[in-house]
């Protein structure tokens, strides 16, 4: 089960809320896995994952130029690739049969959640946090 921590707080209440709901619904595919098994679990996942995302990245991107983030390009470029592994799967569990093997999309989808967590969320979107605060003029030490 993942933790949202503050010290993974950027400070911007919508984007804060968009990343702790990847989280929780991280946690919700874990606790569906065990209750239902891998194919409803994946399919309760990936419905309206896509959408949902799209629209959160569109904020944060929002954001990120209202900001003047000078990391803009590589940032959309992360979010690009997200969404694509995104839909990847999403097609990969619409062919999928009920009966059928869903060990290659647990894989899959573990591979993204750590790519989404520890990289991006973590690492990437963090870097945001001092160009939020100073936008919003918050001095560094009072965080």
């Amino acid at each position: 089960m993942l933790i949202w921590r503050d010290a993974m707080a950027i400070g911007h209440p919508e984007i804060d809320h968009a990343r702790k709901h990847v989280i929780g619904r991280i946690n919700d595919f874990e606790r569906a896995l065990g209750t239902h098994g891998p194919y409803t679990a994946l399919g309760l996942f990936l419905t309206g994952l896509y959408e949902e995302t799209s629209t959160a990245f569109g904020r944060e991107e929002k954001i990120q130029r209202e900001c003047s983030f000078p990391f803009i390009e590589p940032h959309h470029r992360e979010h690009a690739e997200l969404l694509e592994k995104i839909e990847l799967l999403k097609e990969q569990y619409d062919e999928l049969d009920a009966r059928g093997d869903c060990t290659p999309l647990l894989r899959l989808l573990a591979g993204l959640a750590k790519e989404w967590i520890t990289a991006h969320i973590v690492q990437s979107d963090l870097k945001l946090r001092p160009y939020w605060q100073n936008h919003n003029g918050i001095h560094p030490r009072a965080r």
